[in-house]
């Protein structure tokens, strides 16, 4: 049971209120009760509701309500006791048993609040999980489709979409490529998870869309809608594994010939995105068979030659 919304939850709840969704309708794409969606908007807001600015008021008020059960952070006995050990190079379980406080998950917890300590610990590298022991997935990753999921993919109408940002960070260009073509579908884009949802309505309302396979941006939160006004079915990439999505991957990079990492977004139009995107679908490819991902994909992914 999911307890408390994370920042892919508050991407959600602030696209569906720009919408004029209720807090029901919320709370049913979502799972949750309206309640729940009720007190959210009431507690993190300050006029409108913002993903940011909510997730940072509610992160802030959880550290604070916390801070009273951490028993070595408000006894300054604990901590020499503690500090006292590591200079005598104990490990965190010698600290526990010779002084008889607290416990190692304590200790270990208070050193990763407090990284100059970790110098102090033999082990300084990634602590592992207990074997035997499972990962908890949030809500949206027991949500979500895993990639793994997907059957072989040999025809077309199969995309994989991303998005690449400006300088600025606010304006991006939502890409999309058929996986058997190559075929490159882009729109430059202002906003989050609902500007994302109505171009995947707009973009795939006349176009074969079988599947979608997104990495695991919050802009991509409302990938239940997706799913049901495209008629399609969405799946996610592991997490920091790019290499899952090639095709959209190498046709990113290809697109940022036109639009430099790092450059600004303000003065582009979605014209200079349609030019550089029927640049690059006009553009001859060796895998096929040097033919142009328009003509695989106007030819129904036949490939000539």
């Amino acid at each position: 049971m999911h307890q408390h919304l994370n920042r892919e939850d508050r991407a959600c709840i602030a696209a569906l209120l720009r919408k004029k969704y209720t807090y029901s309708e919320i709370a049913r794409v979502l799972g949750i009760h309206p309640s729940t969606i009720s007190r959210e908007v009431r507690r993190n807001s300050i006029g409108t509701y913002r993903v940011h600015h909510a997730h940072r008021m509610a992160t802030s008020r959880r550290q604070d309500a916390r801070m009273e059960y951490r028993i070595i952070d408000t006894n300054s006995v604990l901590q020499q006791q503690i500090l006292q050990g590591f200079n005598q190079e104990w490990s965190p379980d010698q600290i526990v048993y010779r002084y008889g406080i607290s416990s190692r998950s304590s200790i270990y917890r208070y050193v990763g609040r407090h990284p100059q300590l970790k110098q102090y610990l033999r082990r300084q590298g990634r602590r592992r999980r207990k074997y035997g022991t499972k990962r908890i997935l949030n809500r949206y990753q027991a949500n979500k489709r895993s990639i793994h999921d997907r059957p072989p993919i040999t025809s077309l109408g199969h995309w994989e979409g991303d998005t690449i940002l400006g300088g600025e960070r606010k304006l991006r260009i939502v890409t999309y490529v058929d996986k058997v073509s190559g075929y490159l579908v882009a729109h430059k884009a202002t906003g989050g998870a609902d500007v994302i949802h109505f171009l995947a309505k707009k973009q795939f309302k006349h176009v074969l869309c079988n599947s979608i396979t997104y990495d695991n941006g919050s802009e991509f939160a409302l990938h239940k809608m997706i799913e049901k006004d495209c008629d399609t079915t969405v799946y996610f990439a592991d997490p920091g594994s790019p290499h899952q999505r090639g095709a959209n991957e190498n046709c990113n990079g290809l697109l940022r010939q036109y639009f430099p990492k790092g450059s600004s977004f303000v003065s582009i139009t979605n014209t200079d995105v349609q030019r550089a995107v029927n640049r690059l679908n006009d553009r001859p490819r060796k895998r096929l068979n040097y033919l142009t991902p328009r003509e695989v994909f106007e030819n129904g992914g036949v490939r000539l030659r």
